[in-house]
C-alpha cells in the first residue's frame, strides 16, 4: 500500500508541475484551425512586425502609450466576485512591471540588467464607457455557468458571461472561475481581431490582495498574458524545444520552466555561446509570481510595434481622463513611503555597509549602501 502511494503521489506531482500555466498557444493554434482568415493573418504578422521595426529603429512615435482598461467580473459566488482593491492591486502590478518600478528589478541577474526594459506602456482602469458615460472600468456581471473553459462562453453575456466593450479601445479582461490546471490566457494581435479579443484569468490569479492563491498571488498572470496580447511569445518559444520567440536579446532554453529556480540555469543547454542559461525570471517564462521580474528591450520593442499596428487606438484616446500615469507622477514631490532590506523586509535601522532599497510613493526604487 505505501509503495502503491508513492507512485500515486509520483505521478501527481508530475503532473501538476507539468500543467500549462497559459493557454494562450492552445487558444491560438484552435482559432487558426477554426477561422483561416485568422490563420492567415497570424502568418503574416512576424514579417509584418520584423518591417515595423526596421522602420522605426528609435520606436519612439509616443514616449508612453496608456491602456484603457475593462475588468469584466464574472462571479458565481461572493468569493468569485472578487473587491475593487484587488483589481486596482493588479493595475498597480501591471504598471509597476511594464515600466520597471517592480520592486523585485534588484533579483534581475546583473548580466541581463542592461537590457531590462521600462516598456514604457502603462494601464489604467477606463473612466469613460463605449457610450460616453462615466464609468469605474469595472464590469460585474452574475452568472449560473460553471467553471470557464477555453470557448466563448466567458465573451458572451447569452451564454453567461460578459459581452466585451470595443476591442479597438479597450483591453478587456474577464476574471472568472477558471478551469482547474489553467491560470489564464490571451489572443495575441493581428489584422484580424475578432469577438472576445483581450484575456481571461482566474480569480485567484488577478491582483496580489483578496483572493488570490501562493504561489501565483503576485499579479503576474497578468503581465504574462498581456505580454502574449502584445505579441510576445513565451521565452522558449512554444513552439518545440529550443524554438524561436522572434526576440533577439532573449537566450534560448529548452522549454518552460517552472517554480523558483537558481541562477545560472542550465548553461549552454541551446548554444555553447548561451553561457548564462535561461532568463527563468522573464514575465514570458511559467516560474512562480515571485521570481519573476523582467521584459527585455527586445521585447519592449516588439510590444511597441504591436500596439503601433494592431492597435492604434490605444495611442490616442481620453478613455482614462483625470488618471495619473507613472510618467506624471514623476514630476510630482516624492515621498519615501519605506525601506526594504534585501529579503523584502521592511526595516526602521539603517546599518552600514548593508544593501537597502529606498520605496518611494512615485514607484521607483533607490538602493543605498551607507559606508562605514
Amino acid at each position: 500500500m505505501k509503495k502503491i502511494l508513492t507512485i500515486l503521489l509520483t505521478v501527481a506531482t508530475l503532473f501538476l508541475t507539468a500543467q500549462e500555466r497559459c493557454g494562450t498557444t492552445a487558444i491560438t493554434e484552435k482559432m487558426m484551425s477554426d477561422y483561416p482568415e485568422y490563420a492567415k493573418a497570424r502568418a503574416e504578422v512576424n514579417n509584418q512586425t520584423e518591417k515595423w521595426i526596421e522602420n522605426h529603429p528609435n520606436h519612439s512615435e509616443k514616449t508612453i502609450i496608456t491602456i484603457p482598461v475593462v475588468v469584466h467580473v464574472v462571479w458565481k459566488t461572493n468569493t468569485q466576485n472578487i473587491s475593487d482593491a484587488q483589481i486596482q492591486s493588479q493595475i498597480d502590478v501591471l504598471n509597476e512591471d511594464y515600466r520597471r518600478t517592480n520592486v523585485d528589478q534588484i533579483n534581475t541577474p546583473s548580466v541581463w540588467q542592461s537590457i531590462a526594459a521600462d516598456s514604457e506602456i502603462e494601464f489604467c482602469l477606463a473612466t469613460t464607457d463605449p457610450n460616453g458615460n462615466t464609468t469605474t472600468g469595472i464590469d460585474r456581471v452574475q452568472t449560473t455557468h460553471g467553471q470557464f473553459g477555453m470557448d466563448s462562453d466567458i465573451h458572451t453575456a447569452s451564454a453567461g458571461g460578459a459581452d466585451d466593450w470595443p476591442n479597438d479601445d479597450y483591453l478587456n479582461i474577464w476574471v472568472c472561475n477558471i478551469q482547474n490546471g489553467l491560470l489564464g490566457y490571451a489572443s495575441p494581435p493581428s489584422n484580424w481581431i475578432g469577438d472576445g479579443d483581450g484575456l481571461v484569468i482566474g480569480y485567484q490569479y488577478f491582483g496580489r490582495t483578496g483572493t488570490v492563491q501562493s504561489p501565483y498571488n503576485k499579479g503576474r498572470t497578468a503581465t504574462h498574458e498581456i505580454g502574449h496580447w502584445l505579441n510576445l511569445d513565451h521565452v522558449w518559444g512554444g513552439w518545440g524545444s529550443c524554438g524561436n520567440d522572434q526576440v533577439s536579446d532573449t537566450p534560448k532554453q529548452e522549454s518552460e520552466n517552472y517554480s523558483c529556480p537558481a541562477f545560472p540555469l542550465h548553461p549552454n543547454a541551446c548554444s555553447t555561446t548561451n553561457a548564462n542559461g535561461d532568463m527563468f525570471m522573464n514575465y514570458m517564462d511559467y516560474t512562480n509570481d515571485a521570481c519573476m521580474n523582467l521584459f527585455t528591450n527586445g521585447q519592449k520593442t516588439r510590444m511597441l510595434a504591436a500596439i503601433n499596428q494592431y492597435r492604434p487606438n490605444m495611442l490616442n484616446h481620453d478613455l482614462c481622463a483625470g488618471t495619473v500615469g507613472v510618467s506624471e507622477t514623476l514630476n510630482q514631490k516624492r515621498e519615501l513611503i519605506k525601506i526594504v532590506d534585501v529579503l523584502g523586509r521592511t526595516t526602521t535601522n539603517q546599518p552600514t555597509n548593508t544593501p537597502l532599497f529606498y520605496i518611494y510613493n512615485d514607484g521607483s526604487v533607490e538602493k543605498k549602501i551607507i559606508a562605514e
